[in-house]
C-alpha cells in the first residue's frame, strides 16, 4: 500500500506544478518587466494545426533570457523593447518558430508537429524501428541523461534508471565486478548476465566500452524484443550505439576530471585497552590464562593500539581525460576519441587504469552504396588486491587482528602473527598481495550497405574481436611460510559475419511494411595457459621468475565454438493504429549434438494505438495511448563447450591393492560423462503493457506486466562415487520470474529560464524455483565464510528464490528462568538459543532451514534535473528493497564464544549477563557454541541511496569566443538510508552460482566519491 501512496503523491505533485506553472502569473517576463521601461506589449494565441490551443509553449525574446509561456487558453503576453526584436516559440514535439515583430502587436502562432520527432527511431536487433510502432518492452537511456554526471562505467549509467533492471556492485574496488539482471535470473548454473551488442557486435564485453563514447543505450526486455537474438536473448539484451560524426565543421571536445573518494563508513571496534580488559575477563570466565598484564593495559590506555582499518584505508584519487574529434561532409563523417582513466581505490594496493581509442567512420560511396568502419582499442590494468570476497580477505582481517598487536616491529617489518593466536595473515600483508589482470582488446567491425531497389537494402558486415589477458597473482603467505604465485595468459578470438536484407515501404499512405532477413555466423576460440607455484625460493620476486619454487604445476587448454543463425522479422502497421511484429530465429550451436543442435525461437507481438482512433479525437487528454502484448521464446546454451563429450582423467591406484600386485599403478578413468541428449534451456515470456503521453506530451507513462518461465534448466548434477564420481550436465527443472514495472517521466516546469524534469520507475519482481527435477534440494557452498561455516551456506529449494541462506534460526539467549530447558541442550543461561526443528534435543544439521534471501523484490529509481539559465542540477536516488544480507564480517568480530582475537566489535560490551538480560549477544561461556551460520547475523539489506548529485554550469557563448564548454562538480553515494549494520548494503560475496548472492564476507565497499570536471569545445 505504501508504494501505491508514493506513486500517487508523485503524480499529484506533477499535476500541481503543471497547474501552478501552466499560466503566466509567474512568468520570467512579468518578473523582469516590472523594473524595466518597455515600449511594446505583444500578445496572441498559440494553437496546433487543428486549432487546439497549446498550454505551456515557451515564448522567448531572441538573444535574451526574457520570456513567458502560454496559459491554459493558449494565450500569452510579453513586453519588448522595440519592434526590431524577434520572438522564438518552442514546444515539445513541435518545430520551433522565429517570428519578427515588425509592425505587429498581436501575433497568433500555429505550431507545426515535428515530423522528425514523430519519425524518431530506436535501435532494435538488426535494425531500427519508429518509436511509435514499437510493440515490445524497450527502455532507452540517452547520453544527455548522464553526460554531466559523475559516471565512468556502463553499470553506473544503467543503475536505477530503467524499470526491470537490477544493477549491483559485488565489489566497490576500482574496476570491480558488477551484476546486471534484466527481469530477474533464469538459470541456476548458467550465466544470467544480459547479452551486450555494441554497434552490431553481438556478445561484446561491456567493460570494453568507454561511457563517454556512448550515444544511446536500448534495453530489450520482453520476448518480442529479445527473440531476435534467440539462444542468447533469454537474459535480456543491452544494445549500445556509440557516437558518430555529424555533417558540419570539425569539432574538438576536451574533458578533464579529477576524482576523490573515501569509505562510506567504518566498523566500530574496541580500542586496545578495552579489548585487553574484555579478553582477560573471557579468559577468567573460561578458566584459561590471561593474555595481558596490568602494565599492558595501562600502556594501552596511554599509548593506544593499532587501528587496523586505518592501516588499510586511504583517500582514493583518480583522474580521467577524454578527447573527441568529429565532423564530416555529405560524403564522409568521422568520430575519433581517446580516453585515459586512472583510479586508486580506498584500500591500499587496489587500482585500475583504462586506456581507450575509438574511430567511427561512415562514407557515402555512391547514391546507393554506403560503407562504415568502427574500431576500438582498450587496455585495462587492474589490481583487485586481497581486499575482500570472503572472511580471509584484508577487510575481514582488520576485524580479526587484535588492536593490541602492532602492525610492524621495531624495524618496520610487518608482524607475521597475532600473539592472540590469529590464524589469519596480517591484514596489511593480505592487502599487499597482488591480483593483477592486464588485458588488451581490439574490436573492429565494418561493412557495406547497398540499396538494391527503393526500400530494399542489403547489408554485409564483418567483425573481429581479439583479447589477450595476462594474470599475475602473488600471495606472501608469511603466516604459513609458504608464498605462492600464479602467472597465466588468456587469448580470445571472436569472428562474426552478418548478412541481412531489410525492406521498408509504405503503401497507400496507411500500410507500413518492414521486413528483415539475416544469416549470421559466429566463431569463438579461447586459449589459456597457466603456471602455479608454491614455496617460492625468492618471494621478493613475487610472480616474476616463479620457476624457482618448491612446487610447480601447469595447465593449458583450448576451446572453440560456433553458432550459425537464420533470422527473420516482419513488422506491419496499418494507419498508425494497428501494429504487428513477428520474428523467428534458428540457432545452431556446436555445443550440442544431433537433433538438439538447432533451436528455434519465435515471437509475436500486437499493438493498438488507441489514441489514433476516431472516437479519441474529440478530446485531448491522451496525446498518445498504445496498448501492446507479446509472447515469445528465447534460449540459453549455458554449458561448457565440451559438455556433451565424456572427459577422462589420470588416476593412481594404491600400492597395497591386490589387483596391482602391491605396485603403484597409474591409469585412466572417466572424469565427467558427456550427455549427448543435452538441449537448449528455453525461456517463454508473456508481456502486456501500455505507453501513454498526456498534457501535451509533457508526461509519459509506461506500464508492463510480465511472466517468464525457463524450462529444461542445464544443471550440473554430481554423480555417486560408486559410479565413478564426477558430474554430468542434464536438462532438469524450471525457474519462474514475474513482475510489474511502472515508469513515468515529466517536464514539470518548462520555462525559458527555469526547467524541472523528473523521471521515476519502480519494479516488483518475484523469482521462484518451480522444479529441480527429481532432486529435493541443491546445496551451495561458495565458502564465503572461509571455513567459519560448518555446512553449505546456501540452498536451492522448489518454492523459493535462487538465493537462499541456509542455517539455524536464532531465538536469542537462554534466560535464567529457562535454565532447566537450556540444560537439555547442554547450555546455561546466557548461551545462544536456536530452534530445534525436529525436537530431538540436539542442535545440528537437521535443524538448518532457510533464514534469508539475497534477491531484492522491489527496485526504485528517481531522477530529477533542475535547469536555471546556464546551471543544471541533477539529483538521482536509487533503492533496493525486500532482500537480506548475511553479515559474516560482523559475525566473526562479535561471536562471544570464539577466541578472544575475534571479539573486536564494540557490541560485545553489551553482552548478556545476569544484570543485562535484555541483550541478544551471548555471554562468555564454555558451554556456548555460537554459530556464524544462523539468522542472528542475517539483516535486512533494504536501502535508499542518493546515488548521484551533480551541478554543472554551461559557459555563455560570449564568455570565450569560439569556445564552448562547461564545468561540473558531482558526488556518488553521498547519502545512504538503511538499517543494515555493515558498511555497504549493496556489495556482496557470492555463495556459489551467479545469483546465490547476498553475503557480506569482507566485501570491498563502494566509496563516497567526489568528481570535478571541465569540458571545452572548440
Amino acid at each position: 500500500m505504501k508504494y501505491t501512496i508514493i506513486v500517487f503523491v508523485y503524480l499529484m505533485t506533477i499535476c500541481c506544478f503543471q497547474s501552478i506553472y501552466g499560466n503566466n502569473s509567474f512568468s520570467a517576463g512579468s518578473m523582469i518587466s516590472s523594473y524595466e521601461h518597455l515600449a511594446l506589449k505583444i500578445s496572441g494565441i498559440v494553437t496546433d494545426e487543428g486549432g487546439v490551443t497549446l498550454i505551456g509553449v515557451n515564448v522567448l525574446i531572441k538573444g535574451t533570457t526574457k520570456g513567458t509561456t502560454t496559459d491554459i487558453d493558449g494565450s500569452y503576453s510579453i513586453e519588448v523593447d522595440d519592434e526590431s526584436q524577434v520572438l522564438i516559440f518552442s514546444y515539445t514535439g513541435y518545430v520551433s518558430q522565429e517570428i519578427s515583430l515588425v509592425g505587429r502587436t498581436t501575433i497568433n502562432v500555429t505550431m507545426m508537429e515535428d515530423v522528425a520527432q514523430l519519425q524518431e527511431v530506436v535501435v532494435i536487433g538488426y535494425g531500427t524501428q519508429r518509436k511509435k510502432d514499437l510493440t515490445g518492452s524497450i527502455s532507452s537511456v540517452d547520453a544527455e541523461e548522464y553526460e554531466h554526471q559523475p559516471v565512468n562505467r556502463l553499470d553506473q549509467i544503467l543503475q536505477g534508471r530503467t524499470a526491470g533492471v537490477n544493477v549491483t556492485s559485488s565489489s566497490g574496488a576500482p574496476g570491480g565486478t558488477t551484476s546486471i539482471r534484466i527481469r530477474g535470473a533464469n538459470s541456476i548454473n548458467g550465466n544470467n548476465d544480459p547479452l551486450y551488442v555494441v554497434d552490431g557486435f553481438v556478445g561484446a564485453d561491456f567493460r570494453d566500452v568507454n561511457p563517454s563514447d556512448i550515444e544511446t543505450i536500448q534495453i530489450l526486455k520482453d520476448a518480442s524484443a529479445t527473440a531476435i537474438y534467440g539462444s542468447r536473448g533469454s537474459n535480456g539484451v543491452v544494445l549500445i550505439t556509440t557516437k558518430s560524426g555529424k555533417v558540419g565543421e570539425p569539432k574538438l571536445s576536451v574533458t578533464a576530471r579529477y576524482i576523490t573518494s573515501e569509505i562510506l563508513d567504518t566498523w566500530d571496534v574496541l580500542d586496545a585497552q578495552t579489548f585487553a580488559e574484555i579478553a582477560n575477563e573471557r579468559a577468567r570466565t573460561l578458566g584459561t590464562s590471561e593474555s595481558f598484564t596490568s602494565a599492558d593495559i595501562s600502556r594501552f590506555a596511554s599509548e593506544g593500539g593499532t587501528d587496523w582499518q586505518d592501516e588499510l584505508l586511504r583517500t582514493g584519487t583518480g583522474q580521467e581525460y577524454q578527447v573527441d574529434y568529429s565532423g564530416g561532409s555529405d560524403a564522409i563523417t568521422y568520430f575519433i576519441s581517446g580516453n585515459y582513466f586512472d583510479q586508486d581505490g580506498i584500500i591500499i594496493n587496489s587500482d585500475y587504469k583504462r586506456y581507450s581509442l575509438r574511430t567511427n567512420i561512415k562514407a557515402n560511396l555512391t547514391d546507393k552504396l554506403k560503407a562504415n568502419l568502427k574500431m576500438n582499442f582498450i587496455r585495462r590494468e587492474n589490481n583487485n588486491t586481497g581486499g575482500g570476497g570472503n572472511t580471509s580477505g584484508s577487510i575481514a582481517g582488520a576485524l580479526a587482528w587484535a588492536p593490541t598487536t602492532p602492525a610492524r616491529d621495531e624495524n618496520g617489518i610487518l608482524t607475521v602473527r597475532d600473539p592472540i593466536s590469529s590464524i589469519k595473515g596480517n591484514p596489511i600483508e593480505l592487502a599487499l598481495n597482488d591480483a593483477i589482470n592486464e588485458s588488451n582488446t581490439l574490436n573492429a567491425n565494418g561493412g557495406f550497405q547497398y540499396e538494391i531497389i527503393e526500400g530494399l537494402i542489403a547489408d554485409v558486415s564483418f567483425g573481429i574481436s581479439y583479447a589477450n589477458t595476462q594474470v599475475k597473482n602473488f600471495s606472501a603467505g608469511s603466516i604459513s611460510n609458504n608464498s605462492s604465485a600464479r602467472r597465466g595468459s588468456m587469448e580470445n578470438i571472436f569472428l562474426q559475419n552478418t548478412n541481412s536484407l531489410n525492406y521498408r515501404r509504405v503503401f497507400n499512405s496507411v500500410h507500413r511494411i518492414e521486413a528483415t532477413a539475416v544469416v549470421e555466423h559466429q566463431t569463438l576460440q579461447n586459449d589459456q595457459v597457466f603456471t602455479n607455484a608454491s614455496g617460492l625460493q625468492f618471494p621478493d620476486l613475487r610472480f616474476d621468475n616463479i620457476t624457482l619454487a618448491n612446487s610447480l604445476t601447469a595447465d593449458a587448454n583450448r576451446s572453440k565454438q560456433t553458432i550459425r543463425s537464420y533470422i527473420g522479422r516482419f513488422n506491419y502497421s496499418y494507419a498508425n493504429k494497428y501494429l504487428i511484429t513477428a520474428a523467428i530465429r534458428a540457432d545452431g550451436s556446436s555445443k550440442f549434438r544431433g537433433d538438439n543442435q538447432f533451436g528455434s525461437f519465435p515471437s509475436l507481438a500486437l499493438g493498438w494505438r488507441v489514441s489514433e482512433e476516431g472516437f479519441m479525437q474529440g478530446g485531448n487528454f491522451f496525446d498518445d495511448l498504445k496498448i501492446r502484448g507479446s509472447y515469445g521464446q528465447t534460449g540459453s546454451q549455458a554449458v561448457p563447450v565440451f559438455g556433451t563429450i565424456t572427459s577422462f582423467n589420470t588416476s593412481n591406484f594404491d600400492a597395497g591393492t591386490s589387483f596391482t600386485n602391491g605396485q603403484l599403478t597409474s591409469g585412466i578413468k572417466i572424469g565427467n560423462p558427456g550427455n549427448q541428449n543435452l538441449k537448449w534451456e528455453t525461456t517463454e515470456q508473456f508481456n502486456v503493457g501500455a505507453d501513454m503521453e498526456i498534457l501535451n506530451s509533457r508526461i509519459g507513462i509506461t506500464l508492463d506486466y510480465f511472466q517468464k518461465n525457463t524450462t529444461d534448466l542445464l544443471l550440473n548434477e554430481p554423480l555417486p562415487q560408486y559410479s565413478g564420481g564426477g558430474s554430468i550436465f542434464r536438462n532438469l527443472g524450471e525457474v519462474e520470474n514475474k513482475g510489474f514495472e511502472f515508469s513515468i517521466s515529466a517536464a514539470i516546469i518548462n520555462k525559458p529560464d527555469f526547467g524541472w524534469s523528473s523521471s521515476f520507475n519502480v519494479s516488483f519482481l518475484t523469482n521462484e524455483v518451480v522444479s529441480i527435477g527429481d532432486r529435493e534440494q541443491i546445496f551451495i557452498d561458495g565458502n564465503a565464510g572461509a571455513g567459519l561455516t560448518n555446512l553449505p551456506e546456501g540452498v536451492i529449494l522448489p518454492g523459493f528464490s535462487l538465493s537462499n541462506y541456509w542455517g539455524l534460526k536464532y531465538l536469542g539467549v537462554w534466560q535464567t528462568n529457562e535454565a532447566d530447558q537450556a540444560a537439555t541442550f547442554g547450555n546455561v543461561p546466557g548461551d545462544s538459543k536456536y530452534e530445534d526443528i525436529n525436537n530431538d534435543g540436539v542442535i545440528g544439521g537437521d535443524d538448518y532451514q532457510i533464514i534469508g534471501t539475497g534477491l531484492p523484490d522491489k527496485l526504485f529509481g528517481w531522477n530529477n534535473t533542475f535547469d536555471y539559465k546556464n546551471f543544471s542540477l541533477n539529483v538521482f536516488f536509487q533503492s533496493m528493497l525486500g532482500f537480506d544480507k548475511w553479515n559474516f564480517t560482523y559475525a566473526q568480530a562479535v561471536m562471544a564464544s570464539a577466541d578472544a582475537r575475534e571479539v573486536t566489535h564494540v557490541d560485545i560490551i553489551n553482552r548478556w549477563s545476569s544484570s543485562n538480560t535484555g541483550s541478544e549477544i551471548p555471554a562468555f561461556s564454555a558451554s556456548d557454541v555460537a554459530e556464524i551460520q544462523s539468522s542472528r547475523f542475517v539483516e535486512s539489506g533494504d536501502f535508499v541511496r542518493l546515488k548521484n548529485l551533480s551541478l554543472s554550469y554551461r559557459f555563455p557563448e560570449d564568455l570565450l569566443p569560439g569556445i564552448g564548454g562547461s564545468v561540473m562538480i558531482g558526488a556518488n553515494n553521498l547519502l545512504t538510508i538503511t538499517n543494515y549494520g555493515g558498511i555497504d548494503p549493496e556489495t556482496y560475496s557470492n555463495l556459489g552460482p551467479s545469483d546465490a548472492r547476498g553475503a557480506d564476507a569482507g566485501s570491498y565497499p563502494n566509496g563516497k566519491t567526489w568528481t570535478f570536471g571541465l569540458n571545452l569545445i572548440f
